[in-house]
């Protein structure tokens, strides 16, 4: 069974209710993949949540599989930010972890900020982001 993991894009469009996103992450479900969310994930959606909108949210990520981040995905994360930063590439800590736990995993990455992950053992899935913002 497919293991996708969710950045916390995906999961804000999805409780957005962004129709393309939510048919997405609705498709890969229904063809049997397994939806998944690491810590980092959850502490940027619960970063820009309201506290009324917490008890609605809760159970929303509660619904996917958790994806937890070893010390070797630790590791890993940092070793990236290192190289590529050597290389010029500024990555965030926050991108590093989630990579490393996909990749951790064995798990793509279901994103709107392919950018942010040009590690090329990761597994990336766009997110379909519509041309007008307006329709988001």
């Amino acid at each position: 069974m497919p293991l996708t993991l969710l950045d916390a894009d995906a999961v804000i469009d999805f409780l957005q209710g962004i129709k393309q996103s939510v048919d997405l992450l609705k498709s890969l479900a229904d063809a049997g993949d397994t939806l998944g969310v690491c810590d980092v994930v959850v502490a940027e959606v619960y970063s820009g949540l309201r506290p009324e909108d917490r008890p609605r949210v809760a159970p929303i990520l509660a619904g996917f599989a958790y994806l937890a981040t070893s010390a070797e995905a630790a590791r890993l994360a940092g070793e990236w930010r290192h190289d590529f930063a050597r290389r010029g590439v500024v990555l965030s800590t926050s991108d590093v972890l989630v990579a490393a736990a996909a990749v951790a995993h064995r798990a793509r990455l279901v994103t709107g900020n392919a950018a942010h992950y040009p590690m090329p053992e990761l597994a990336l899935m766009p997110l379909p982001r519509p041309l007008d913002p307006k329709q988001r």
